[in-house]
């Protein structure tokens, strides 16, 4: 490991050795320590360098910011990893400029549609914007491998989506993990990202988490989804599901045989929409892990057991359920606390009613926990 803290050049053989930043180098991993530095410059790492590029499985340079130029040698870098499988590049231009971004991203990523192992990479927490997506298109387009992409809260809005999205349909790209959350991307967008998913015959889990989709939208994307026959997770909270909305989500219920983590959460879902789920509930076999049903006008005791007794019974695994802001009686939530504990299962509740914030969005990344 070499600890690297100051601006000044690196001169490695028999010289003082002064470095940038903090990294490690090991025989299958490259990691620039996160220290939420300003990092304009790259210098050739000789650790890396001696430990072999073509070893190298998983590159992270999360947590600093870094400029066009420190991107367009790291770039270099990147392509004598020809074994590469795993890239994060989670929050890495705080402070830059937006018309620096896409020509980083360009550098980043030019080189590694030839690499034939690379098949998860997260993009979040960056300002990419459509003209970074349109940066990262040609890097889509081509491709083979990529079945992991994370790029959560980017302001990617409509455009960017639609680039990302007609990028991945162009390039017949097969993912298996989507999360596009925090985007803005709204109805148009998704509507353009479900035409993408169509295709997608290996998708396991898809997250669009609070991202403005109303009617239309949410009714593409599940449309979209319900043959999706490997489906695992599905985590849309935040958005509306809504009358046509109502139908394709029972339809994945139904059809979806596979899944076990599903949040929609915050989701404006009408007290007669809440029997017509919970009857779908009570008619399929899943085994759900988590449930989230946060703020869905749940409020009818009966409606409220029978969820839970559903929940419970057909599923041992369940280690989540998020019930906050549903007008619950003293009755109901003594039903649940007393259910839940006669099952060794009082663990997984959720609190009834909450006013923190900021405990609501950990909620939100617990429950998608993706990582690359």
């Amino acid at each position: 490991r070499c600890v690297q803290e100051t601006g000044i050049n690196a001169e490695y053989m028999g010289k003082i050795f002064i470095f940038l930043f903090k990294m490690e180098a090991s025989q299958d991993t490259f990691v620039i320590t996160s220290e939420k530095k300003n990092i304009d410059t790259y210098e050739i790492q000789e650790p890396w360098k001696s430990a072999g590029y073509e070893s190298t499985k998983y590159v992270s340079i999360s947590g600093n910011s870094y400029s066009k130029e420190f991107c367009r040698d790291f770039g270099e870098e990147l392509k004598k990893c020809v074994n590469l499988e795993r890239l994060n590049l989670n929050d890495i231009f705080v402070g830059r400029k937006k018309d620096e971004i896409p020509e980083s991203l360009t550098n980043l990523t030019k080189y590694l549609a030839s690499n034939e192992k690379l098949y998860a990479m997260d993009l979040s927490n960056n300002a990419i914007g459509p003209n970074g997506a349109q940066a990262l298109a040609p890097f889509f387009e081509t491709t083979k491998t990529l079945k992991v992409l994370i790029i959560n809260n980017c302001g990617l809005g409509i455009e960017g989506a639609r680039i990302i999205a007609q990028a991945l349909q162009k390039g017949n790209v097969n993912l298996e993990v989507i999360s596009m959350a925090r985007n803005r991307i709204e109805d148009d967008g998704v509507t353009h990202l479900a035409s993408s998913l169509r295709n997608m015959t290996e998708l396991r889990e898809v997250y669009v988490f609070q991202n403005f989709i109303r009617k239309e939208g949410m009714k593409n994307l599940l449309e979209a989804l319900k043959s999706t026959t490997k489906l695992e997770a599905l985590d849309v909270q935040d958005n509306y599901i809504i009358e046509g909305s109502v139908d394709a989500l029972i339809s994945i219920i139904y059809n979806s045989e596979k899944l076990k983590v599903i949040n929609v959460s915050d989701c404006n879902i009408s007290e007669d929409s809440n029997e017509r789920i919970i009857e779908a509930l009570e008619a399929t076999n899943l085994k759900f892990e988590k449930f989230g049903y946060n703020y869905n006008e749940l409020n009818d005791s009966d409606l409220a057991k029978r969820f839970l007794n559903v929940l419970v019974t057909e599923n041992p695994n369940l280690k989540r359920l998020d019930i906050k802001g549903n007008d619950f009686s003293k009755n109901t939530k003594k039903y649940y606390q007393e259910t839940l504990k006669a099952a060794n299962k009082l663990q997984v509740l959720s609190r009834f009613e909450s006013d923190d914030e900021e405990e609501e969005d950990d909620q939100t990344q617990l429950f998608s926990d993706l990582k690359v």
